[in-house]
């Protein structure tokens, strides 16, 4: 009897060991088999992500493309731009029969409708005397863009607290932009940016990049970009162009009020009524055609130098979008005299 017990009791335990050896190498290659799955999800996941990723920026990039063809045949339209023109509707167009999945959105603003910021400091001065021009028989360009950064910034659509920031932002930005170390009466030079920390040299030279103004004494971000509450003062301003003058036809209705104090909220609309109507189309073409607006005051006449209806710097935001994925392109376009068209900046975001 002991004898074939303990036989028994032997194979028991061998079947035993043999389960849990099995039971073991199963845990072990369903183990491996998830870790090989996870894994080639993983890379499955990655290499859709990237051809996706690939897709849209080929279509973000299109986008570009198509916008600077759209602005180049311009040339053989009218001889001036409005927010008429087929560049200044494109948001709402969809481009869906050119993609097979994804979509195009195009956003073409025009930076001649801005205020030059380095057209500021051509002669010296900023309002209230500071640097004088030197020049007599006239106010000169760049003492009237001051003027008219200075009520801008006063309009209550920024975030300043006093007017006298207003003051000190104009003389820094133009101590910033002028090739001289004098320091205006509320301005800064490099003995002022060299006491900060960490310190640094004053540009003494054209602004290069909106983004730079926050290195300039008095603009913060809040200021340059807005904060939902407020306006951005870079919506108004632009680093391009050198000839002061601003496009009548697009520009800001909020920069129009600056220009003259006369011109209240309810004139402003007229004007941006007036210049959106297709009926005053070929009106648009003499930077004089403000004064056909209704109710607009004989006395309120806007500088000539100034002003013109003619473009030649553009904005271009182009995105692919794909559901929840966006891939992003900007730039900048120059129109050149001859009508042809060049890329001076760009970026992807």
């Amino acid at each position: 009897m002991k004898g074939p017990a303990a036989g028994k009791s032997v194979f028991t335990d061998e079947k035993g060991m043999a389960l849990l050896l099995t039971v073991m190498i199963v845990g072990l290659l369903v183990g491996i088999t998830m870790m090989f799955h996870q894994k080639s999800w993983q890379n499955y996941r990655q290499a859709d992500s990237y051809k996706t990723n690939s897709y849209l920026r080929t279509v973000a990039e299109s986008g570009i493309n198509i916008g600077t063809e759209l602005l180049y045949k311009k040339k053989g339209e009218d001889p001036f731009d409005s927010f008429l023109d087929s560049w200044a509707t494109l948001k709402e167009e969809t481009f869906i029969p050119l993609f097979d999945k994804g979509r195009l959105q195009l956003v073409i603003e025009d930076l001649s409708g801005r205020l030059q910021i380095n057209s500021l400091a051509k002669t010296g001065g900023t309002p209230g005397g500071q640097k004088k021009s030197g020049k007599k028989g006239g106010t000169s360009t760049a003492e009237n863009l001051r003027k008219i950064l200075y009520q801008l910034l006063l309009s209550g659509e920024f975030a300043l607290q006093v007017e006298e920031d207003a003051r000190d932002i104009v003389d820094a930005i133009v101590d910033w932009i002028d090739k001289d170390d004098n320091e205006s009466d509320y301005g800064a030079e490099s003995n002022y940016y060299q006491a900060l920390d960490p310190p640094y040299e004053c540009r003494n030279g054209p602004v290069e990049t909106i983004e730079e103004l926050l290195l300039v004494k008095g603009v913060t971000p809040i200021l340059l970009f807005g904060d939902g509450k407020k306006r951005g003062l870079a919506d108004f301003i632009t680093v391009y162009g050198n000839d002061g003058r601003m496009n009548i036809n697009t520009m800001d209705p909020l920069l129009v009020k600056s220009m003259d104090s006369q011109i209240g909220a309810e004139l402003a609309t007229a004007f941006d009524l007036f210049r959106k109507d297709k009926t005053n189309k070929e009106a648009l073409a003499d930077p004089g055609w403000y004064k056909k607006v209704s109710a607009w005051p004989g006395d309120v006449v806007l500088s000539e130098k100034l002003l013109t209806t003619k473009s030649s710097y553009f904005l271009l935001h182009s995105a692919g979008k794909d559901g929840s994925r966006s891939y992003y392109v900007t730039a900048v376009v120059r129109r050149n005299g001859d009508g042809t068209m060049e890329v001076v900046h760009r970026k992807v975001e």
